[in-house]
């Protein structure tokens, strides 16, 4: 078949070499102008490719484009040579999509080029593999697989891409043991990162990190540890302090432990939790584990976020189930779980010892919140006073259902006044919530509350300007935030 020139797309991506050849352009021109003739190119038909134009012969929404996979320098000399159809035949006779299939597309069309043309060389071949190995952490291609699309034995694709293969082999084993020392159970690790069970028994059982003790002697810092072993900074320090009394690593990791009910942490500690809305000391969970949890306790935290609390249960060995509305790659412990008001759901079977209940303090960073949920599962900072009211009413009714008789329940959270523009005279009650209101839930649902812990906020956010306009207009600011200890009565 013919088609035209104009309809054809190339695409940088699925071409296999580092660049096209203008020497090789210029003689297939020459070669035209003498009535040369050349077989067909091969192209292909696909949907979902962003640059595509919208086509009738496909769904709704999806953008297709006709992509050459072998040929790219005929389908030049053609175009320059004003030459308006080109011979070609299809791939497959059906479009493929792009997306799923871009892959597969670059190994057809290095296929079609070691054997014809300007064929690859081996700097072409290897960057090609190392591509695929980068975007394929679950091994889909294997070396067999790439060695025969790009004509070369075995042992130069593992040659190629083994660094590549080892890393992706750690961040899974990472992901295994960081999950096995949260309290999953082999089965539920499988699941979660798609491998057999025997697998995951294998990894745990096979887990070696004594080197750690000895990069340490050579002077060795975490963050080079970390790097060596393609491991996230928390599970490091967990397993460095691994056996160590609480006490022990408060003192290792820097932290001062406080004796008294007022925990004043005015920065994070950036080696734990991600860059996270509301992102809270990693400090103020640890004092927590520490006074109202023992070793191997399940911390139940509805709502994760930047996972500091997992990270914290990790160097402290306590068991840890996360849920949030935002999950990610990195962050395998936390579960997607929306708590809807309409249907309630408890996510995990097994009783929690402690809730450590961190949610959205009202609308603050309603923004934000907002940028991480969507219109089927918005963020409760989102929600009316009423709204937000009836949530946590309906969270602590939940929570107290499912818990045991000995679980507490640590809500974190902060006095919210319409003050931003109000003298403190004049701010309206119906306007605010408080820890009052937080107090007041908790005992309505079957919480009694057992400790008041003030965990200020730092006063260092607000600019020296800021701070006379609010005192120049006689404004109240606050910097309180509390954190509620309650039993299940």
């Amino acid at each position: 078949m013919e088609v035209n020139i104009s309809d054809l797309t190339w695409v940088p991506f699925i071409y296999p070499r580092g660049g096209k050849s203008e020497r090789t352009i210029n003689a297939y021109v020459e070669a035209l102008a003498i009535g040369a003739q050349f077989p067909p190119i091969k192209i292909q038909r696909v949907f979902n490719y962003a640059e595509g134009d919208q086509t009738t012969d496909l769904p709704a929404g999806r953008h297709g484009a006709t992509i050459i996979l072998d040929g790219i320098h005929r389908w030049f000399a053609f175009k320059e040579s004003g030459i308006k159809k080109i011979p070609a035949v299809e791939w497959k006779d059906k479009p493929l999509d792009y997306e799923k299939n871009k892959t597969a597309l670059l190994l057809e069309g290095a296929k079609c080029n070691i054997s014809h043309g300007d064929r690859l060389n081996p700097g072409d071949k290897k960057r090609i593999a190392r591509d695929i190995a980068s975007t394929d952490p679950e091994c889909t291609w294997t070396e067999e697989a790439l060695a025969e699309k790009l004509g070369v034995i075995r042992q130069t694709v593992n040659t190629w891409i083994s660094d590549i293969r080892a890393r992706q082999r750690a961040g899974r084993d990472v992901i295994v043991i960081r999950l096995s020392w949260l309290g999953w159970t082999q089965e539920q690790i499988a699941q979660t990162i798609g491998t057999s069970q025997g697998r995951v028994a294998q990894i745990i059982n096979n887990a070696n990190f004594g080197e750690i003790n000895n990069l340490l002697s050579q002077g060795r810092d975490m963050d080079y540890i970390a790097g060596h072993y393609h491991m996230d900074l928390a599970l490091v320090w967990a397993l460095r302090l691994e056996g160590k009394t609480d006490q022990e690593k408060f003192k290792e990791l820097g932290w001062g432990l406080r004796t008294w009910d007022q925990w004043n942490f005015n920065e994070c500690d950036e080696r734990f939790g991600d860059d996270w809305p509301g992102r809270i000391p990693a400090q103020l969970i640890a004092h927590t584990l520490f006074y109202f949890t023992k070793p191997g306790d399940l911390i139940l935290d509805p709502m994760a976020g930047g996972g500091i609390v997992p990270d914290v249960c990790l160097l402290f060995e306590r068991k840890c189930q996360a849920f949030d509305l935002a999950v990610r790659d990195n962050r395998s412990e936390i579960l997607c779980h929306h708590w809807d008001t309409r249907n309630w759901k408890w996510p995990i079977t097994k009783k929690p010892d402690l809730i450590f209940f961190d949610p959205p303090y009202y609308i603050k960073k309603e923004k934000a919140y907002r940028e991480k949920a969507n219109e089927n599962t918005p963020s409760i900072s989102s929600y009316t006073k009423e709204e937000y009211e009836r949530f946590l009413k309906g969270f602590f009714l939940l929570a107290h259902k499912n818990a045991k008789p000995t679980t507490s329940m640590a809500f974190l959270n902060a006095d919210w006044r319409d003050f931003e523009s109000t003298p403190a005279s004049k701010e309206k009650p119906d306007k605010s919530i408080t820890i009052f209101d937080y107090h007041r839930l908790l005992s309505k649902t079957g919480w009694e509350v057992t400790h008041r812990i003030e965990c200020p906020l730092s006063s260092e956010r607000l600019s020296g300007n800021q701070v006379q306009r609010m005192q120049d207009k006689r404004i109240l600011g606050t910097v309180g935030r509390t954190l509620l200890i309650a039993k299940r009565s």
